[in-house]
């Protein structure tokens, strides 16, 4: 052995001994408490997942990407395709092979038009290369707000008005950048669609202000004064009834 393979094997261990100190200062001691939002989601879908090895899987993948995104800071952006499509077997009219898209929608203020669920939510949907309605939904989808810690593991378990399965889910996130994993099954007459992970990252906005109370004396504050020590307005006819006194003649 010459002195240029003793130091080519010094190097590497002193760089296997660095990176076990940095990954032994990054993750903390055992049994440490969770102290930032993606410690404690981590935590929680770790719980969540339990023995299920296709849970432990979606988590894994959700919880790899969420890293990725604070390490490099990606808040606030939103890809609304997952970002890729997820490969998918036992159906499709290239059987026993095909992909499913997957998406999710931020909440709007507004009226309910079946797309998005109220602000601070999220809500997930998948559609295979298949034909035909689906009878059954088996997806789940695992997802981890980086920026408020709420995570979970949801069932796509919403129904259309025919009863079918609509293969979505909104989920209760709050604002923050949310990344999410999605798998499962999807029985159809005759098949069933099995769908390999897939992740995506999303951004949902901040809760929308409530509206400031109006200072113009001019503006009914809902009272039936004007401004803040104006008296009732008189009703429309010229009548004035006073605060309880017979009408005026």
């Amino acid at each position: 052995m010459n002195g240029s393979t003793l130091r080519r094997r010094a190097a590497s261990a002193a760089a296997l001994a660095v990176t076990a100190a940095a990954l032994s200062i990054a993750s903390g001691p055992a049994g440490a408490e969770p102290t930032t939002p993606l410690e404690t989601a981590t935590e929680a879908l770790t719980i969540a997942a339990g023995e299920n090895a296709e849970a432990q899987a979606g988590v894994n993948a959700t919880v790899k990407a969420a890293q990725l995104v604070t390490a490099a800071r990606l808040n606030n952006i939103t890809f609304t395709p997952f970002g890729y499509s997820a490969p998918t077997i036992g159906c499709g009219s290239n059987m026993p092979f095909t992909m499913t898209v997957a998406s999710a929608v931020a909440g709007v203020d507004g009226p309910d038009t079946g797309l998005a669920g109220p602000p601070g939510t999220l809500r997930f949907q998948a559609t295979p290369a298949h034909s035909g309605m689906p009878l059954a939904s088996g997806l789940s989808v695992a997802w981890l707000n980086v920026a408020n810690g709420r995570s979970g593991i949801n069932a796509l378990d919403e129904m259309t008005e025919y009863n079918l399965p609509a293969l979505a889910k909104t989920v209760d996130s709050g604002p923050g950048t949310v990344v999410a994993s999605l798998w499962g099954t999807i029985d159809y007459p005759a098949a069933r669609c099995v769908v390999f992970p897939t992740v995506g990252l999303f951004t949902v906005p901040d809760l929308p202000k409530a509206p400031a109370p109006s200072t113009d004396p001019a503006v009914p504050n809902g009272t039936g004064e004007t401004g803040s020590g104006g008296t009732p307005a008189a009703p429309n006819g010229g009548a004035d009834t006073g605060s309880g006194g017979a009408p005026a003649l």
